[in-house]
């Protein structure tokens, strides 16, 4: 019988149960021809039941969407379950960081700069990210009452400034706006493979040799179409030694993340400067595209649910009553926060957690093989009633201080659980709540009458066709919202 609590489930129960399954071949197609989807069978998985299995060539897929059997993968036998061979991809694009490391030293690594990311450390950078968002709001406002902006490209503009700034200082905020052109082919080279990888299932030594060569091989010898990634991999890399040369070459009393890797240590020394050149470069390309997509999706909410954001609204006016956020300001914000989290529960960016049995396992009775792949669908747990009273209707009041008291800690895991969990919640959380904060002073977001927006589930979950939004010019403190046109999810 399938859970129906959040009640831990014992590994011993009745061990053998027979899995569902799904027609591999239907899967094999859907993936090819449509890509992944949040209402793909890999998520929809088998009605009545919590766990359900598919076979495409030597592929065995199994899925999870229950928070029991979550928390068996990320908690309890997270030493059984490795990053799945998608990952190979970002590893290629990203080099060798806790992102996609494992064992040993992945452990070591962690430990490492868990410092780094300290909330201490992240309280240390929100000067770093004010100035992008100020800047941006400066850019913003032309004069005219009613603006027009795609929300995704211009949060994603945003973030990437904010993520400039806070890894390199001020004066290098305006580095990673240079680089978007890389940074997006890269990234959406990495979807289009991950959804290949989803169907094959080449061994780890095949993938690193062909991620190897796109990387490493003169451009000129590269043929299309992995000239494009060869060419982003390359502009990254480049870039990246440049700055981290040239600040060993001049340091600096920034308190900026750079300077917080190249000080990271242990008893067995400092980290090598490939590895501040790995980690430096995942926190720019994976630090940015789930906080971009996020913010687009709240701002997307918010519009359709205008009593949430007079609250915020609200909110924001009696706490900053118009000037700067500091960092003493961020815990009096916390309906502004919970905008923001809620959102991502709502529509979660990294809607999907893939992982690699590597060893013989037992979910609730149910045999895992070695050398399965774990999905866990976040986006389904997210939207289970049994889990979130109202799934679809969006409730900021979830993640108020107390809300989540009795509340099973993976029924959320928009920055995933256990030992793996994002190391960046904080500075994310933080970034999060500046933005909207920041961005609501002056101006109020409506959406564009008639734009559909529907939701695109690659590597990240962002809406397809973008968010045309209108900022409106707030009249006042108490500014009247204007009824929006309401659009589907």
């Amino acid at each position: 019988m399938t859970p129906t609590t959040a009640e831990a489930v014992p590994v011993e129960a009745t061990p053998h149960r027979r899995i569902p399954r799904l027609n591999g071949l239907m899967m094999a197609q859907e993936m090819l021809l449509r890509g992944l989807a949040t209402d793909a069978r890999i998520v929809t998985g088998v009605e009545g039941s919590d766990i359900c299995q598919w076979r495409i060539g030597t592929r065995v897929g199994i899925a999870v969407t229950h928070p029991d059997y979550a928390d068996h993968v990320l908690h309890k036998a997270a030493a059984k379950y490795h990053k799945s061979i998608e990952y190979e991809l970002l590893r290629a694009a990203l080099g060798l960081s806790i992102f996609t490391d494992e064992d040993e030293s992945w452990r070591r690594h962690r430990m490492m700069l868990n410092p780094t990311m300290s909330k201490r450390n992240v309280r240390g950078m929100v000067d770093l990210m004010i100035d992008p968002i100020a800047g941006f709001v400066d850019e913003l406002d032309d004069g005219s009452a009613r603006i027009e902006l795609e929300m995704v490209e211009a949060m994603t503009e945003l973030t990437l400034d904010i993520v400039g700034a806070s890894l390199f200082g001020h004066e290098m905020g305006e580095l990673a706006r240079k680089l978007k052109r890389a940074v997006t082919d890269a990234l959406r080279t990495a979807e289009v493979g991950a959804r290949l990888m989803m169907i094959a299932d080449p061994p780890v030594w095949l993938a690193r040799l062909c991620a190897g060569v796109v990387r490493h091989t003169p451009l000129p010898l590269v043929p299309p179409p992995l000239d494009k990634p060869s060419w982003a991999l390359k502009v990254i890399d480049k870039t990246m030694w440049e700055t981290i040369h040239e600040r060993r070459a001049h340091p600096t009393d920034s308190p900026d993340l750079l300077n917080l890797l190249l000080a990271a240590s242990d008893e067995e020394g400092g980290l090598s400067l490939k590895r501040v050149r790995d980690e430096a470069t995942t926190f720019m390309l994976a630090g940015h595209e789930t906080t971009a997509n996020a913010l687009a999706w709240m701002w997307y909410l918010l519009a359709l649910n205008t009593d949430a954001r007079d609250r915020m609204l609200e909110e924001v006016d009696t706490v900053l009553q118009g000037r700067r956020p500091t960092v003493d300001d961020i815990p009096k914000l916390p309906w502004t926060t919970a905008c923001f989290e809620e959102g991502m529960r709502l529509m979660t960016p990294v809607w999907v957690i893939p992982r690699k049995c590597v060893e013989e396992d037992v979910i609730d009775g149910h045999r895992i093989p070695k050398g399965a792949t774990v999905y866990i669908p976040v986006d389904k747990i997210h939207h289970d009633e049994r889990f979130w009273p109202d799934p679809e209707v969006f409730d900021p009041s979830r993640f108020m201080p107390g809300a989540s008291k009795g509340r099973h800690r993976s029924a959320f895991l928009t920055f995933g659980g256990g030992r793996r969990v994002c190391i960046g919640t904080s500075f994310a959380l933080m970034e999060g709540t500046l933005i909207t904060a920041m961005m609501s002073q002056d101006f109020v977001y409506d959406l564009v009458p008639g734009h559909p927006v529907e939701p695109e589930a690659t590597l990240t979950l962002r809406p397809r066709n973008g968010v045309k939004m209108i900022a409106r010019r707030r009249t006042s403190a108490a500014a009247a919202v204007a009824p929006t046109e309401e659009v589907a999810v």
